[in-house]
């Protein structure tokens, strides 16, 4: 299947990005992550199951098309952003807020899905792999950035500990 080609080529494509992003980033309290389209939902994911729940860190997942609606206002040359930019019918959205990030902001890691090889699947159903291809490419940051903070990723305080 194409699909899982391009994941297989982006994962090794990321795999030295991810470790200068793991020593850049292993001490930060806070990260963001900008998504949207259907690649959106990899960057909840990420948010809430790696960094908030796996890496005890505060995180939070905004949607490009809502950045300029107030949360461009925390933008700083400190604060850290991953910011995914889509192939398909939200490239636009990604690509306004990059823009701006690359200007006031310092710190920001890109996963482009165009760089990562979406963009030979055709136009009219691309939409529907930017999750696919963001979901399967983050575990190799995941794991690389855990190995830097010394902080496994089946670490937990309460998960499976206590009653909840």
């Amino acid at each position: 299947m194409r699909i899982d080609r391009i994941v297989k080529q982006a994962r090794q494509h990321v795999e030295k990005r991810a470790l200068i992003f793991a020593k850049n980033y292993k001490d930060d309290s806070v990260i963001y992550t900008m998504a949207s389209g259907a690649g959106y939902g990899a960057a909840y994911m990420q948010s809430i199951c790696i960094f908030m729940e796996m890496q005890w860190i505060n995180y939070a997942s905004i949607h490009s098309g809502e950045y300029f609606h107030g949360p461009f206002e925390i933008t700083d040359a400190e604060i850290p952003f991953i910011t995914q930019v889509s192939v398909g019918s939200t490239r636009p959205l990604d690509e306004r807020a990059l823009s701006f990030l690359n200007r006031y902001a310092k710190r920001v890691e890109v996963l482009d899905a165009k760089d990562l090889g979406l963009s030979t699947i055709d136009s009219s159903v691309v939409d529907h792999f930017n999750h696919s291809l963001f979901n399967n490419v983050y575990p190799v940051y995941n794991q690389a950035f855990a190995a830097e903070r010394e902080h496994p990723l089946k670490t937990r305080r309460y998960m499976w500990k206590v009653e909840y």
